[in-house]
């Protein structure tokens, strides 16, 4: 029984292996029709996938390429950011650079404002021409045309005994020519008075501070004395006495100008033993034994500009006012001069020619009648290493 029980159960939950099933037949059909029906229901859908699929390939691959040119759009201004910086890098002037086109400027202003680099002689060579014209009413009928002419050729040695002190040595080699409508021209070619000088710049200026040099000088009356010539034939190429001065010259670079000034005072030592004789005076026993001349302040200020690497301009005006000058005679009363005063105003200009070659140009315009008309000065400076 117990082997029945066990095939009957097996008949009624296992189909039967050997004999044939009535219900199969009927289900395979329905099975193909319901995957048919299926997949007719699926294609749709997997047509719209795959048509997705490629719009949204297409479309990232739209973005990629957007993102490619924006990519590109960016290195491009960036190369080109880098290129302009690398120009500004160029054209953007060092502190050495600025210092140097500075100094350029000051050095053609004038010799105060610079000094001597140690290790370095320098030498330069000046040509001053000053012309002065006026008119005398002689009579009252007649006018006296005059005219001044001098040329001054100077040699300039300078030695920087120290990078803050400069030393220097100025002879001057002068010719003066006079000429008048009523009398004949005078003319004369001599040594004139030959000055030594020394310049201190207490503390080096840097990053755009002021800049201060003191300086002092002695002139030494190496030149013809106006007190031992004949006034009538003969032309003085020197003052006739001693002097010294002290002076102090400041500068300041203030972009893209350069500002500068000075003031000077000079002191003239009393000439004395003198045995001047003038026209009939000496004849009648009178002449100048002393001559006490007056002391001199002068002030000057101006501005520089650099105009390239190798060309700068100035403009400067200068100011100068002379105390009386007290005359002693033998024979008859003292006597004064009246103050004099002299204003002039300057054009410059400085050319390198290379990195120690230069070329300085200044035209000085009178202002006073106590002035000359104009002069001009040319200095050519040379440095050499030691």
């Amino acid at each position: 029984m117990s082997d029945r029980h066990s095939v009957t159960s097996r008949d009624e939950h296992t189909p039967d292996l050997v004999g044939p099933v009535p219900r199969a037949p009927l289900i395979l059909p329905l099975t193909k029709e319901i995957l048919l029906t299926r997949r007719l229901h699926i294609l749709p859908l997997l047509v719209f996938a795959v048509l997705f699929s490629s719009v949204a390939l297409c479309d990232e691959s739209q973005e990629v390429q957007q993102l490619k040119e924006k990519l590109q759009v960016l290195e491009e201004r960036l190369s080109q950011m880098e290129k302009e910086n690398d120009i500004r890098k160029e054209l953007q002037t060092t502190e050495e650079e600025k210092k140097g086109s500075t100094e350029d400027v000051l050095s053609a202003a004038g010799r105060a404002y610079t000094l001597m680099r140690e290790g370095a002689l320098g030498l330069e060579y000046s040509f001053r021409y000053t012309g002065y014209t006026y008119d005398a009413i002689v009579e009252a009928s007649r006018v006296e045309h005059n005219a001044m002419h001098s040329i001054t050729n100077a040699v300039l040695v300078e030695y920087p005994h120290k990078d803050n002190l400069t030393l220097s040595m100025n002879v001057p080699f002068v010719y003066k020519k006079n000429s008048s409508s009523s009398a004949s021209a005078k003319d004369v070619t001599d040594l004139g008075d030959v000055s030594f000088s020394a310049q201190w710049q207490p503390v080096k200026a840097g990053g755009g501070t002021t800049s201060k040099i003191l300086s002092g000088s002695l002139i030494v009356p190496t030149g013809r004395s106006p007190y031992k010539i004949d006034s009538a034939t003969e032309i003085s190429t020197g003052s006739g006495g001693y002097a010294v001065s002290a002076g102090l010259s400041l500068s300041k670079p203030i972009d893209p100008l350069v500002a500068f000034g000075s003031l000077l005072y000079q002191h003239g030592f009393d000439i004395t033993g003198l045995n001047y004789k003038t026209g009939t005076q000496g004849e009648a026993g009178v002449y100048l034994s002393e001559v006490q001349p007056g002391d001199t302040y002068s002030l000057s200020m101006g501005i520089g500009y650099s105009l390239s690497y190798k060309v700068s301009l100035n403009l400067s005006y200068q100011y100068s006012y002379s105390m009386k000058t007290h005359y002693d005679w033998v024979g008859i009363d003292d006597t004064r001069s009246e103050a004099t005063m002299s204003s002039t105003f300057s054009v410059g200009t400085g050319w390198n020619l290379s990195p120690r070659r230069s070329v300085n140009v200044k035209l000085n315009f009178g202002l006073t009648n106590n002035d000359p008309d104009f002069s001009v000065l040319v200095r050519v400076p040379f440095e050499f290493d030691l």
